[in-house]
């Protein structure tokens, strides 16, 4: 049998074999371990040529024909008219795929990454070439590899829900101008990320996030329940871990929902080395506006790719979450000029 090299399309010989252990009740996986090919190709290969097929009792079942498949990958390969830009640069579909598939990077970001890397590729692609080998099957890429993005929603013409209860501390309508702008360093936004919804919630372990507006760098401590208790807590031992004089010039201001979690305005704001000395300044946003903590939403979503939601955070350990928060800091994004947030975090604290 010819031996599949990555980058290469299956051959005829594969496609028998891959029907004889299909009929025997192989898995995908067995499948590709005895071709030497990704698992993804399998499903891709397996999806291209199922048909119905039915049984002598007229019982009807989902099977995989080599000729199909065969077929129908020449006739992809037909269509698809010039050589493609990526080539045989196998090299780079390569580290495209281990962006995307095993370090949970979006297309735009994964070929920022390899751009920056200075390897020589021979090949140079744009994110949209990349989505259309994606939706073509051109790479080892599943659309569930690809990050979740939800449709903005339009809040024009919706009124205000009120709030079931007024602000502990300062509205953010007392925010000072500077931070609106993300011109200015040491402004923050914090959240708490939780499991469930239930009354039993605010007990269960919870992470406490915070994001700040200009670099975009990511903090994350897990806490054992969700209570204005615990944030105050985490809050001091970063105050602790830098230094009352560092805490107050890098945490400048906090921006908080009117979640019970951040009730305690006071015990927030307060230094816990310093006494009756301040922080920071906490502002709370009004109720159900989201977008005013947009920053530490986006940074939920990248959360999500590792902790999808339903996840148990009794069984996630501290270095699980510190590896989460050093991946977030470390991806380039967009809204950085393709720069990380650790980088941009560097800069400014070099400079306090």
């Amino acid at each position: 049998m010819r031996r599949w090299h990555k980058g290469q399309h299956l051959k005829w010989d594969h496609r028998l074999i891959i029907e004889r252990m299909r009929l025997r009740g192989a898995t995908t996986r067995e499948i590709a371990g005895v071709i030497g090919c990704s698992h993804v190709t399998i499903v891709k290969e397996l999806k291209r040529g199922q048909y119905v097929h039915t049984n002598s009792d007229l019982t009807t079942e989902v099977r995989y024909s080599p000729e199909q498949a065969e077929r129908r990958c020449r006739e992809n390969l037909a269509a698809k008219g010039p050589q493609l830009k990526i080539g045989n640069d196998f090299k780079l579909a390569n580290d495209l795929e281990t962006l995307i598939v095993k370090k949970h990077f979006s297309p735009a970001a994964a070929l920022a990454a390899v751009r920056a890397s200075g390897k020589p590729y021979t090949a140079s692609i744009s994110t949209v070439t990349l989505y259309s080998y994606i939706k073509g099957s051109v790479l080892n890429i599943l659309p569930k590899h690809l990050p979740f993005q939800k449709g903005y929603r339009i809040r024009g013409g919706k009124k205000n829900k009120k709030q079931k209860r007024a602000s502990a501390g300062t509205s953010i309508e007392h925010r000072p101008a500077e931070v609106d702008l993300r011109n200015s360093f040491g402004h923050w936004e914090m959240d708490t990320v939780y499991t469930s919804k239930s009354k039993k919630a605010k007990l269960t372990p919870t992470l406490l996030v915070l994001t700040e507006r200009l670099t975009r760098k990511e903090i994350i401590m897990l806490m054992r329940d969700r209570t204005a208790a615990s944030v105050v807590r985490a809050l001091n031992v970063l105050e602790r871990s830098m230094g009352a004089e560092k805490f107050s010039k890098v945490f400048r201001t906090i921006t908080v929902d009117n979640g019970m979690e951040f009730s305690d305005f006071l015990g927030m704001e307060k230094s816990a080395l310093r006494k009756r000395k301040a922080r920071t300044k906490v502002y709370y946003c009004h109720a159900h506006r989201s977008c005013e903590r947009g920053s530490n939403e986006n940074a939920n979503k990248l959360i999500r790719r590792h902790l999808p939601k339903g996840t148990d955070l009794s069984k996630v350990t501290q270095k699980q979450v510190a590896e989460i928060e050093e991946w977030i800091n470390n991806y380039p994004r967009r809204i950085l000029n393709w720069k990380t947030a650790n980088m941009l975090f560097r800069f400014f604290m070099d400079r306090l």
